[in-house]
């Protein structure tokens, strides 16, 4: 391993430490055979007491639940053939839904708002249900992407209906198991490692450490389509091989070669908006991706300040976890983190 390699792609995190825009950060990547490299950075809690952050610490994923978690329950279940692309929503929750089709949810071109307040309806299912039914459509499906936290909400709920398991059960047998992610899931224990330092609950003044920080997910219990899973940077890299693997995990099978060949394709070129692939993102201008991946790249972000981006041309897995919020949701460094610690990865790839 090349040092000046590795201190060239620690630098921007290090530099953004010491101005404390960022409170710390674990960063890695690897090929579909091997680690490249695994670091820490910074702090995983500052206040109220100042705790070093290490490679092994666990972060609120927030939204790569979508892809980790959702996504890949949904694969599993389309390749025994309990789901399609086109299926109707309707089909699964019920009228109301009209022409919305599975594959709207998943490309984020449901016509749906990107947000709504869910938290005053506690944990009730059908309510959330009934509340995404009704909500205003901003377009007709298909006509533009607008990423919506309510699209995988949606999703999580039809994948428990078809399912009838619960989504962290879901995950365990579909995701965790099969992958063994062994320190990846919903519903974390507070003695189940180190936590990455969230925002403070307003109730106690002390920062969430194994809480949710999405407040509808939060509501909901703590298990939602959009967010609510907790991982470490050598799970995610894990789950990144296997993909770069053409589907084969830990243990042997676990999506077949079409279904990732599918995962890399932009489903939404010619259509207003983001480019998206189903579940994940693909690069566009100001992505998170940076100038250098590939086109057959996918990723995602989380907003806690996580991300993911696995190439498949370069044949590499990038994962950035940072406990940004911890700082308050107003500074957001991984904005412009993200991109230049994939430029810079992909630079320095030969020499890792």
């Amino acid at each position: 391993m090349d040092h000046a390699s590795i201190s060239a792609i620690r630098r921007p995190f290090e530099e953004a430490i010491a101005k404390q825009t960022l409170p710390g950060a674990v960063i890695g990547a690897a090929t579909g055979s091997r680690i490249l490299f695994r670091e820490a950075m910074g702090f995983r809690q500052v206040r109220p007491d100042s705790l070093p952050m290490k490679v092994d610490t666990r972060f609120d994923l927030a939204s790569l639940t979508k892809v980790v978690a959702t996504t890949s329950i949904f694969f599993r279940l389309l390749e025994r053939g309990e789901v399609r692309l086109d299926d109707l929503v309707s089909t699964f929750l019920g009228g109301g839904f009209g022409t919305l089709r599975l594959r709207h949810l998943l490309t984020h071109t449901s016509g749906l708002p990107a947000w709504m307040d869910f938290s005053a309806m506690g944990a009730d299912r059908e309510h959330r249900i009934a509340a995404i039914r009704g909500a205003r459509r901003l377009y007709a499906p298909g006509e533009r992407v607008l990423y919506s936290d309510l699209n995988f909400i949606a999703l999580g709920y039809l994948l428990e209906h078809i399912s009838g398991q619960g989504l962290d059960q879901l995950f365990i047998n579909e995701v965790q198991h099969p992958l063994r992610l062994s320190d990846t899931r919903f519903l974390p224990s507070s003695d189940e490692g180190e936590f990455a330092a969230t925002e403070p609950d307003p109730a106690t003044g002390r920062p969430w450490l194994g809480v949710v920080h999405d407040e509808n997910a939060r509501s909901a219990g703590g298990v939602a389509g959009h967010a609510g899973l907790f991982g470490t940077l050598d799970d995610l890299l894990r789950f990144g091989q296997t993909l770069l693997n053409r589907g084969v995990g830990a243990e042997g099978r676990w999506l077949s070669a079409a279904t990732v060949n599918r995962l890399t394709r932009a489903e939404t070129a010619g259509v207003a908006g983001e480019l998206r692939a189903l579940g994940y993102q693909k690069p566009f201008p100001l992505s998170s991706a940076g100038d250098l991946v590939s086109p057959r790249a996918i990723g995602h972000t989380g907003f806690t300040g996580t991300s993911l981006w696995i190439d498949f041309d370069y044949e590499v897995v990038m994962v950035a976890l940072t406990n940004r919020v911890h700082f308050g949701r107003e500074i957001n460094a991984p904005l412009r983190l993200r991109p230049i610690f994939h430029n810079v990865v992909l630079a320095h790839l030969d020499d890792l």
